[in-house]
């Protein structure tokens, strides 16, 4: 299924959208406003627009190419606010396309519940915590973790910095014993 890869979006008396198609190649980035996003803008407003599109990017409709206000704000939901979200989530959903229970979660997504969420989310700042873990068990701090392996330092100050606490703990499942300190 096809995409917009989304480098910029402009919101002003119409909504614009800079993106490329991604099963085109080559890649080419082109300036196009979104008319289904410009009628909710002049109908319902700013705010209505912004959890429209924060909405297209959590459906996958939009994805981002680079870090911006809707990246940041997916980030948050899946770390911060996941538990909140799964109720909301459609991945996470399993009921059968035309049950009943398929009607009643996308009419939950369509609620005023799930805006309102969406609005929280995109208007929470990123936490300004720098997190490092530390390994109980061999009395070092982590410095880099890749696919394959984890390194470690004795030194706080080379000790890598996350942003969330959950991803230091999810090594905890594959056997580790991480702590999570403040730096």
């Amino acid at each position: 299924m096809s995409y917009e890869k989304v480098k910029s979006i402009k919101i002003t008396d119409k909504v614009e959208v800079k993106s490329a198609c991604n099963n085109v190649r080559p890649l080419t980035y082109n300036w196009w406003e979104c008319v289904s996003l410009t009628k909710i803008l002049k109908e319902k407003g700013k705010r209505a627009v912004e959890i429209e599109i924060f909405k297209t990017f959590e459906e996958g409709t939009f994805q981002a190419v680079t870090q911006n206000r809707y990246r940041r704000a997916l980030d948050l939901m899946y770390n911060m606010f996941y538990e909140e979200y799964k109720q909301f989530s459609w991945r996470l959903n399993n009921a059968k396309y035309g049950s009943k229970e398929a009607q009643e979660h996308r009419e939950l997504r369509e609620s005023q519940e799930f805006k309102d969420f969406l609005w929280k989310v995109l208007n929470t700042k990123l936490p300004k915590k720098n997190l490092i873990g530390f390994d109980k068990d061999r009395n070092y701090y982590i410095y880099k973790i890749t696919t394959r392996q984890i390194r470690y330092t004795q030194s706080k100050e080379q000790a890598k910095k996350f942003m969330y606490e959950q991803d230091i703990l999810k090594y905890n499942d594959r056997g580790f014993n991480f702590e999570v300190i403040r730096s």
